[in-house]
């Protein structure tokens, strides 16, 4: 009898808590919040955890669940209780409203930000099997990638490139004092196998980001450690293996997760090696590497040796090799607050630089040796989030961080016996303090201070490779040169009601620069340089939500780039025959911003974006003809060089935007879609050099839950030799040349494949053909040939 007494209680006690229903995720098994519970005259949303009390819900004959992001799902009480009232619900292939970080530096949902933003998730990482972080990026719409050599990949966006465009690592800015105007290839010292996810920022993002955010903001956030959800400790983690074959590239990463309850750490390491990248079989015949110089033949027989190349194909010397490795450390002794230290440790071999190596001068190779001596970057960070409501903030992070970068430029004339080598060394101090503050559910503020401080040393010396004799010779930048930034914002969020919400910003900055000119090599006309300057940008936008499947979104923005060491004070060959002065008096270029965008979407069936933007760029620092010391041509490396430098325009405007589109033909195959276009001009009516060409790529996708598989075509417009910038049309050795014998860029295609398998629990497998038609194609302006047909294979082993 007390056993059957025992059995009712129990009984009993199910019976009260089956009351109390849990929604997860059906891939994840994660709670899903904010999932609207329906029925009669009855609704509740589910809690943080995914829980809801549906006690008043026993007599009604249909329960429904809906949520913006998940398959709606219509069931009963009975159903309900005989799954022991978990819910496991489908995700919504096509979605509005995902979880992005970027735009404010802290989550929000995407259906709250009136600026175009793109995401790729860890699993689209994984399915698409990137080289390097830039190639990462070309995998998604309005983003264009220009490669001077292989180890390199300067993203293109709106028509801004390079110090233009701001690159971020876990909330730190990786731009430097020495970014230049011209082609950046440092995105690569990130490496793609331990991003966990990226987003892209369009347009100006100076209010969040100052300097340098007008094209947009690349963030990456790198794999996070994870601590134990119990009291006992856990570890987990990956090994995988890539091989592609049009560069023979070989590739080995691991990663490990260690987890206790308050505890955790993460270590990853990655080594890639690289052969000479081999072309396509179809294409100009100007791409073709019909000759080179035999490397070390100078040190061997006193002469250069010009090599006729067996396989034209081969782009001799654009092999490398690099190594990454990150380490992370996570201490929450409480819910109200988070520790987290980072080391970012990454080194590549030399890398040459091929589109200097095919330049020709009186029809001979120009260059006996032009290669980036190895280029190395760490970050050590610190963060520190705290939790807890006050009077003046709900959550406050402070993180510090220290990057230390060193690059060198080595290169060497045709039968010249002397190698000149410029290395800078460049250290970064930064602190960011973000705060947000709920007035209550309408109103929430975001404020910050920001600063940087970065010291800039370079040295030059020159090496007889003969005698190994040394010289000391000019340096790229001053030397001990320093730049300087302090700033506050404020930024508001307004939930007008439940269609509308409102954006307001503001950033106030202060910067300054400051070094020595040395007067060994050039008699400068200024001895010293000194610059300080301040900004005022700010945004305002608006999103709009007619229904729950549309978006519309509008807003205007300014931003701002202060002159960097770079920019004002170098010396450099830019060109063949053309040589960069400093120009102390540059000032800051500012950019006023104006879009619009719209988001339909057809719940499980189809969404489609589009967007349009133009910007105006005022002071705008242009290459153009200078003068020094009233002189319009000076001697540079032995050569009579033609003078330019850095200006301020007087304008360069640009417009152009995007559109892309998926649709869901069956549950798991889709077709997606994407195409970008801008345009941009100087104030002389030059288009501008960073201006991509229409650009789009077309995926049709399967998605099963082991298998999955993509075909796809990648496109790139032409751009005609009267619409190529005065800068392009100074480098006639990597374009094509059209019927009347004048450099222009050629529109290509190509059509690929990729494929992803889960061969067992632990196991998955990836296999990829690109370039199946074997094209031979340059993507605009620049200086490497992409590969040909190219078979990837990877084997990926979770634990």
């Amino acid at each position: 009898m007390k056993l059957l007494f025992i059995l009712l209680l129990l009984f009993s006690f199910q019976l009260a808590q089956a009351q109390l229903v849990f929604v997860c995720d059906s891939k994840t098994g994660k709670p899903v919040e904010g999932v609207l519970i329906y029925a009669n005259q009855l609704s509740i949303r589910t809690n943080k955890d995914g829980k809801a009390d549906i006690t008043s819900f026993k007599d009604a004959a249909r329960i429904t669940f809906a949520h913006p992001s998940y398959v709606g799902l219509r069931t009963n009480y009975q159903n309900l209780w005989s799954n022991n009232f978990v819910v496991r619900f489908t995700e919504d292939p096509v979605r509005i409203d995902e979880i992005v970080i970027s735009a404010s530096r802290r989550e929000q949902s995407r259906l709250e930000i009136p600026n175009k933003i793109i995401s790729i998730s860890r699993k689209d990482i994984d399915f698409q099997n990137p080289q390097t972080a830039a190639d990462l990026l070309e995998y998604k719409s309005g983003v264009f990638v220009q490669k001077s050599q292989m180890g390199g990949g300067s993203p293109m966006i709106r028509g801004f490139s390079a110090n233009r465009l701001l690159l971020v690592v876990d909330g730190i800015r990786m731009n430097n004092a020495i970014y230049r105007n011209g082609n950046l290839q440092n995105v690569i010292s990130l490496d793609a196998g331990s991003i966990e996810s990226t987003e892209v920022i369009f347009g100006p993002g100076s209010v969040i980001y100052g300097s340098d955010a007008l094209g947009g903001v690349m963030s990456y956030q790198t794999l996070k450690p994870k601590l134990s959800s119990s009291e006992q400790y856990h570890h987990r983690g990956n090994i995988f293996a890539r091989y592609s074959s049009a560069n023979f590239e070989k590739t080995v990463h691991g990663d490990v997760n260690f987890g206790s309850a308050k505890w955790a750490a993460l270590i990853s390491l990655t080594y890639t090696d690289f052969d000479d990248l081999k072309m396509g079989n179809s294409g100009p015949a100007e791409y073709l590497r019909l000759r080179y110089v035999l490397n070390n033949s100078m040190i061997n027989s006193g002469s250069d040796e010009i090599i006729e190349n067996s396989d034209p194909r081969k782009q001799i010397y654009t092999g490398y090799s690099q190594l990454n490795s990150m380490l992370k450390l996570r201490y929450r002794p409480s819910e109200k607050m988070d520790f987290n230290y980072a080391f970012h440790y990454s080194a590549t071999s030399d890398i040459p630089r091929y589109d200097r190596l095919i330049q020709h001068s009186n029809n001979k190779l120009k260059y006996g040796d032009w290669y980036y001596g190895p280029q190395i970057w760490s970050l050590h960070s610190l963060q520190l989030q705290y939790t807890e409501k006050t009077s003046i903030f709900d959550r406050v992070s402070l993180l510090a961080g220290w990057q230390k970068y060193t690059e060198s430029r080595l290169d060497r004339k045709l039968n010249k016996k002397e190698l000149n080598e410029r290395t800078e060394n460049v250290d970064v101090f930064s602190l960011n303090i973000d705060l947000d503050k709920t007035i209550d559910k309408r109103h929430v503020v975001y404020y910050g201070v920001e600063g940087n401080f970065n010291l800039v040393g370079s040295e030059g010396v020159s090496r007889n490779l003969t005698t190994g004799e040394q010289k000391t010779i000019d340096t790229r930048y001053p030397d001990g040169s320093s730049t300087t930034s302090l700033a506050a914002y404020l930024s508001y969020k307004w939930l007008l009601n439940r269609r509308f919400t409102l954006h307001a910003g503001g950033r106030y900055t202060l910067a300054g620069l400051k070094g020595t000119f040395s007067s060994e090599f050039y008699d400068f006309p200024f001895s010293e340089f000194s610059n300080t300057h301040s900004a005022a940008t700010g945004n305002l936008g608006l999103v709009y939500h007619p229904t729950d499947n549309w978006q519309l979104n509008a807003s205007a923005s300014t931003g701002f780039r202060s002159p960097n060491i770079d920019d004002m004070a170098k010396v450099f060959e830019s060109t063949p025959g053309n040589v960069m002065v400093p120009n102390p008096n540059l000032k800051p270029e500012y950019a006023q911003n104006v879009e619009i965008g719209i988001i339909r979407r057809f719940q499980k069936i189809a969404k489609f974006e589009l967007d349009a933007f133009y910007t105006f760029l005022n002071d705008a620092m242009i290459r153009s003809d200078f003068s020094f010391n009233g002189k319009d041509s000076i001697l540079y490396d032995g050569s009579l060089s033609k003078v330019e430098a850095l200006v301020n325009a007087d304008y360069a405007r640009l417009y152009g935007g995007s559109f892309s589109m998926e649709v869901f033909f069956l549950p798991k195959i889709s077709l997606k879609n994407s195409f970008s276009y801008t345009w941009g001009e100087d104030s002389f009516g030059d288009p501008l050099r960073h201006a991509a060409p229409f650009f789009g790529s077309s995926h049709l996708n399967y998605s099963g839950e082991k298998f999955r598989i993509a075909c796809y075509a990648r496109f790139n417009g032409e751009i005609s030799n009267r619409n190529l910038s005065p800068v392009e049309l100074q480098k006639p050795e990597i374009y094509a040349s059209d019927a009347n014998g004048k450099p222009y860029s050629p529109a290509w295609w190509t059509f690929n494949l990729k494929s992803s398998f889960q061969l067992s629990k632990n196991f998955t497998m990836n296999a990829g053909l690109e370039n199946i038609l074997n094209k031979r194609y340059r993507p605009y302006s620049s200086g490497i040939v992409s590969g040909g047909r190219n078979l990837i294979l990877s084997l990926k082993y979770s634990f």
